[in-house]
């Protein structure tokens, strides 16, 4: 009888883990959203409003990218999945190790998309757009040509 019981304590003591690792409840009606800078792995121009979580760090997060008309972003990967929802405007997106404007696909507003890990996409703002981006932390960029990195285009810049 013991060992039917350890596996049913574990299980209650991993589902209570699990749900004190939990976010707090958090609502946001837009008018009250902190929105700075994109982090600097992210082409300049465009804003980011983290609403749960820490994008940075592992675990659960949702934030928002604001981005202006032609804002793109080079071929890259992500080390964990991408989901993205298209909050406002039209979000172009496509699939490869180039960045290629005639095989772009529209994303128009309420549309939602999801990256696996490790695939190489670009994407690219037709006018103002605003997308939701969540999943697990940490959310990274690598940049499948390395000098697209837009911190090394700063540091070379500095130099």
């Amino acid at each position: 009888m013991r060992r039917v019981v350890e596996p049913l304590l574990l299980s209650c003591a991993a589902a209570a883990t699990l749900l004190a690792a939990a976010p707090a409840w958090a609502v946001h009606d837009g008018e009250g959203m902190q929105w700075g800078d994109a982090p600097p792995t992210l082409p300049k121009g465009a804003k980011v409003a983290v609403l749960q979580g820490d994008p940075s760090k592992p675990g659960p997060f949702v934030m928002r990218l604001s981005t202006p008309g032609g804002y793109k972003v080079a071929p890259h990967s992500h080390s964990q999945t991408e989901n993205l929802t298209v909050i406002s405007g039209t979000f172009l997106y496509g699939l490869g190790d180039k960045f290629d404007a005639k095989a772009l696909k529209p994303m128009k507003q309420g549309a939602f998309g999801s990256v696996p890990a490790g695939t190489n996409h670009y994407a690219m703002a037709k006018g103002p757009t605003v997308v939701q981006i969540h999943g697990e932390g940490p959310f990274d960029i690598k940049y499948v040509n390395p000098e697209d990195d837009p911190q090394k285009m700063a540091q070379a810049k500095s130099q």
